[in-house]
């Protein structure tokens, strides 16, 4: 009886061939010189590369069978090319490439209606016809042409879609009506069965991130999956920090520049101030801290000189933006609300600064009892000296020339050339210059 045994045989098929064999195997079959040998040959190696679009072909026909019990009218089916199609293909169509001709194998999701294959909200898989290994994902998006062109955002899938881009095809299994459903059916498919396949390229269960924002639990999942497998994104991180360490490189700054085009739309910029909104109230003791942090960090004279640097390249590079800026600026600073608010805020210091308060008063009146000269504004001549800011205050009330001696406030910001935001340096008050008299 062991003599008639059969030797157990593989089941599915896979690649034995290089890439450059199954694109020279293609060339051959379009050419009418090619000798029977080199044609055999070819043949052998294209009914090679078509069984091995077995398995990945299968896998997917059997998630889509599953996902087809919830509607009893949904026909599903799995065919692969015929090897006669295959060749007759090749010989007609001059510029195509066996490598990378799409339709060695395919799937067919049949809906009840033809309406619902015209909606932007698909479930879809990229299957590397080499390896086997494939990435299931939701796709929702306004035009077919974004469609198209979006291929994947799983962290390991990109690695290698970059490395090996012509090895890989992708397919639209599913179609729904709203991106919830898309979100639901995906988390349907990619469950925790699917991600025990070593061929999968998902780290994560499906159907997060469209509707609502991800719940703890999801989180607590997403981690504690990460820290179980870190052989699958090691390297990814590893790949990350030495980018981020290697300087400003144009990578790394184009990348910069996307993201903050991205973050600056209103969509986003919302979607931040919610996300912000519900973390302060969630975390009021964190909050509190952060602002300190945050506040502590500011007032450091290495922040200030990065401000003031970043200001000063701003200024240069956009001047009328400036400009219009200081001009809601100085609009905003002298409106009724904004002196109130001043006013408002200085009582409220004042009272709880009171030794603060002193020193400050002492030092304003020291700095009064300067001796000024009184300047004429066209020649600039002493026209009068006088021992002290206030006995100069006393002058012009005397003069009629001011209401009472609170004038010596003025004569003091003229002295010190206070800077008038809008206006200059201040030059005069009640119609004369001023300067300490130590200057001359």
């Amino acid at each position: 009886m062991e003599f008639f045994k059969q030797p157990k045989q593989p089941k599915w098929k896979i690649v034995e061939y290089s890439k450059n064999q199954i694109k020279k195997a293609g060339k051959i079959i379009k050419h009418l010189d090619s000798t029977s040998e080199q044609m055999e040959e070819a043949t052998k190696i294209i009914d090679n590369w078509r069984a091995a679009h077995a398995f990945p072909l299968h896998v997917i026909y059997t998630h889509l069978r599953r996902m087809a019990l919830i509607n009893k009218r949904i026909v599903v089916a799995e065919r692969l090319k015929r090897l006669d199609s295959i060749i007759n293909k090749l010989k007609r169509e001059k510029t195509m490439s066996l490598l990378t001709m799409q339709d060695l194998g395919g799937c067919r999701f049949i809906v009840p209606r033809i309406k619902d294959v015209y909606k932007y909200h698909f479930i879809y898989v990229q299957i590397n016809f080499r390896t086997g290994e494939y990435y299931i994902g939701k796709v929702n998006r306004k035009r077919w042409k974004e469609l198209k062109n979006y291929k994947g955002s799983g962290l390991l899938f990109q690695k290698k879609y970059k490395k090996h881009t012509e090895e890989f095809v992708q397919y639209f299994i599913a179609c729904c009506k709203t991106a919830e459903e898309t979100e639901k059916l995906e988390a349907q498919i990619v469950n925790s069965e699917l991600l025990k396949d070593p061929l999968c390229l998902n780290l994560v269960k499906g159907g997060g991130g469209t509707s609502k924002h991800d719940s703890e639990e999801r989180i607590i999942h997403i981690r504690e999956y990460l820290l179980a497998h870190p052989e699958q994104y090691q390297a990814m991180l590893a790949k990350n920090k030495e980018l981020y360490c290697s300087g400003p490189t144009p990578a790394l700054k184009a990348r910069n520049e996307r993201i903050k085009a991205t973050a600056s739309q209103s969509k986003y910029r919302e979607m931040s101030r919610k996300r912000i909104i519900r973390w302060k109230t969630e975390h009021p003791e964190e909050y509190a801290a952060s602002r300190e942090n945050n506040r502590i960090a500011m007032q450091s004279e290495e922040s200030k000189q990065k401000r003031n640097a970043s200001l000063q390249k701003w200024r240069e590079a956009h001047p009328k933006e400036y400009a219009e800026y200081r001009r809601k600026q100085i609009e905003a600073a002298h409106s009724a609300e904004a002196k109130a608010k001043r006013s408002k805020s200085l009582k409220e210091w004042n009272r709880t600064h009171p030794e603060e308060v002193k020193r400050r008063a002492a030092k304003v009146g020291k700095s009064r009892q300067k001796a000024v000269n009184m300047l004429d504004l066209k020649t600039g001549e002493v026209l009068k000296s006088f021992n002290s800011q206030q006995e100069a205050a006393e002058w012009l009330v005397q003069q009629g020339l001011a209401k009472n001696t609170k004038c010596k406030g003025s004569i003091s910001a003229v002295c010190l050339k206070k800077l008038i935001p809008g206006h200059g340096t201040r030059n005069q008050a009640h119609g004369y210059g001023w300067e300490f008299k130590e200057e001359k």
